[in-house]
């Protein structure tokens, strides 16, 4: 079982993002760790923001 404080670990996020992710996932763990895995790509191939000043 997936916990929000796995989530918080894995994803780096707040414990809000990670209670939401839970909730998409209706409490099936197949679904939450895709969920997971998807977030985990759109972190790896996003980029980064640069403030310029």
């Amino acid at each position: 079982m997936v916990t929000v404080d796995n989530i918080k670990q894995i994803l780096e996020c707040s414990d809000m993002y990670a209670q939401k992710l839970i909730r998409w996932a209706n409490g099936n763990d197949k679904a939450l760790s895709k969920l997971i895995n998807q977030k985990l790509e759109e972190k790896r191939v996003r980029a980064a923001v640069v403030e310029v000043s």
